[in-house]
């Protein structure tokens, strides 16, 4: 039987978390290693949900959460900020489990809220010494910084292979050699991946980690607890450096893998949760809204900015988007086709209600597996009007490719919909669709990683020429270059699309969108004058047949 799991986000005073859930009965809490998040529990989570209501959230700064305010945060601080999130969805008693970053957590949870949670276990309990810390530190953890060729894209394919060869992954000595299996080119570019969403805050858990080296704790734990080192992890190593343990809390080394440990658990968290009452995950930190799959905060948000991080599950998937109540009309900004999701900090401030959804295949809704034709995406964005409450009129603002969606979404909207704004509209004619489609970049994984290269190229070298042009000087835009961090966010987005990149684009930059737009009847006007950013001034031309060619 298929498991259904939940995507929804909570606000923590100024942060927005994600976190997965499903199943029902007493609460079982799954935190994950560095870089990863808890995308990597859904087969864990679909394992135990038929007993038990399983949350698994992103630590703070990996995958969809928000990091903490916090420079270096330590274990500790990793810990109060997981049991905050549990306040926030109303759950009092609980089981945790957490595998390396996420085991050293759970122990602290443990450890620091001994009332609270019922039974404790850890895949691989990383006992780093005082003199590991020191030597590791910045040396395991570079910044992670753009550079304008991408070169830094290189450096981390290979060095996520090489953690799979050696451990630390930059000792090459034969001392520091792991027996174990290598990377596939699929988990290589998962793991890049992990580390790309996140960009240098990958450091943040990691480090945490290193610097966790008094394990005294452990001998002081209340719950039943069971400390599992698998064989083939670095971390085995690591068992005799426990301290002395109480007879309920064990220590074992498990010869069957994940399924052996599995088994186990089954063992230690039947005989501790049968008298545990069942968790709902509910609480005011939550939700408010209609659904239940996001967070509204009534009383503007702890800024003062009424911005809520919510998902929507709809007939697609489950789709991300930024909203805020607003009077009078509402805003429905479409991001740029392959390029990062809007956020508040790039959406103008002002009286209207907005809607900014990560469009299906991007950000918080790149988990959508539906093909990217124009009917997912647009049932995709009609879905998140739902989340603003009436029906206000509508002035949709859309950047760049995305504008090949607004004569479906008009003809959707009917009258709600009051005004077109243009953001840099891709206007296309002729050969120029396929052109754009021959040049985009190949998204076959390659065993060395050549298809970063190829998604990096392409990005940085559509801001200098028209991208549905031959390369040529004529196709040239005497343009500034875009600056590697721009780059480097929309290269996530195309690297997340992969293979639908070509079809999504085929639909949205179809020839002749400039024609269909101006046969809508409805006022259109330009959210950009700039000259650089109108190809042959086609959006120009468009604005001046319409009666309203006012700029926003």
């Amino acid at each position: 039987m298929s498991v259904c799991i939940h995507r929804r986000f909570v606000r923590i005073g100024q942060r927005h978390v994600h976190l997965r859930h499903a199943g029902q009965g007493p609460a079982l809490v799954l935190l994950h290693q560095s870089p990863q998040n808890s995308r990597m529990w859904l087969d864990m989570i679909a394992r135990f949900a038929d007993r038990y209501t399983v949350i698994a959230p992103d630590t703070p700064g990996f995958g969809y959460s928000d990091p903490l305010e916090i420079a270096e945060p330590s274990i500790a601080d990793l810990a109060t900020a997981t049991v905050a999130v549990l306040d926030a969805l109303g759950i009092d008693r609980f089981a945790v489990f957490g595998m390396h970053t996420g085991g050293l957590v759970a122990a602290q949870v443990a450890a620091a809220y001994p009332e609270r949670v019922s039974a404790l276990v850890v895949d691989g309990y990383a006992a780093f010494t005082r003199e590991e810390s020191a030597l590791y530190g910045d040396r395991y953890l570079p910044p992670f910084v753009p550079a304008w060729d991408g070169s830094h894209l290189r450096w981390l394919w290979s060095r996520m292979r090489e953690q799979k060869y050696f451990f630390p992954w930059y000792d090459d000595r034969a001392e520091a050699a792991m027996a174990i299996d290598p990377h596939t080119t699929a988990s290589t570019h998962e793991a890049v991946m992990d580390v790309l969403e996140v960009g240098d805050a990958y450091r943040a858990g990691y480090g945490a980690a290193f610097r966790h080296v008094e394990h005294g704790f452990l001998s002081t734990l209340q719950p039943p607890s069971l400390l599992v080192f698998r064989r083939g992890d670095p971390l085995l190593a690591h068992l005799p450096r426990l301290p002395a343990l109480p007879a309920h809390v064990q220590a074992t080394v498990e010869e069957n893998g994940i399924a052996g440990m599995h088994a186990r658990m089954d063992a230690l968290l039947g005989d501790a949760l049968a008298t545990e009452a069942p968790a709902s995950v509910t609480g005011s930190g939550a939700s408010s809204d209609a659904d239940g799959d996001g967070v509204r905060d009534p009383s503007g948000g702890p800024d003062g900015s009424g911005w809520s991080r919510r998902i929507v599950a709809c007939a697609v998937g489950d789709v991300a988007l930024w909203s805020r109540d607003g009077v009078d009309s509402l805003r429905l900004v479409l991001h740029a086709l392959g390029e990062r999701p809007l956020g508040p900090a790039a959406l103008a401030a002002g009286t209207a209600a907005v809607v900014a959804p990560d469009l299906p295949g991007h950000g918080g809704s790149s988990e959508i597996d539906a093909d990217l034709d124009v009917r997912t995406m647009v049932s995709a964005i009609l879905a998140t009007l739902g989340t603003v409450p009436g029906r206000l009129p509508v002035t949709i603002e859309s950047h760049g490719a995305a504008a090949g969606y607004v004569p479906a979404l008009a003809v959707a909207l009917g009258e709600r919909l009051q005004r077109i704004v243009l953001h840099r509209p891709w206007l296309l004619e002729g050969d120029e669709t396929a052109t754009l489609l021959a040049q985009l970049p190949d998204p076959r994984l390659l065993r060395a990683g050549g298809h970063l290269d190829e998604a990096w190229q392409w990005e940085r070298e559509r801001h200098l020429m028209w991208p549905w042009l031959a390369p040529s000087a004529a196709a040239r835009r005497t343009v500034a270059a875009p600056t590697p961090a721009q780059v480097n966010a929309n290269v996530v987005e195309l690297l997340r699309l992969g293979e639908r990149c070509k079809p999504m684009f085929r639909e949205a930059a179809a020839p002749g969108l400039a024609g269909r737009l101006s046969a809508l009847g409805v006022p259109l006007a330009a959210g950009s004058s700039a000259s650089a950013d109108d190809y042959l001034g086609r959006a120009a031309a468009l604005l001046n047949q319409q009666p309203d060619t006012s700029h926003s």
